[in-house]
């Protein structure tokens, strides 16, 4: 990136982001992201339709 400082000169600047490089497994972990497309196990599933019985 480069911006142009008040007497007409060009600055550089590299801005890295801070996430930058990270694998995209520890930069889902980093800020809590889980697989929107995952399916409960069994028992969490069962649980899950327990607590939804009332909609049955």
């Amino acid at each position: 990136m480069s911006e142009t400082t008040h007497d007409g000169t060009v600055a550089v600047t590299a801005s890295v982001p801070p996430d930058e490089g990270l694998p995209a497994d520890r930069l889902a972990a980093k800020y809590g992201l889980t697989v929107s497309g995952a399916r409960p196990s069994l028992v969490e599933y069962v649980r899950q339709l327990w607590d939804r019985r009332h909609f049955i």
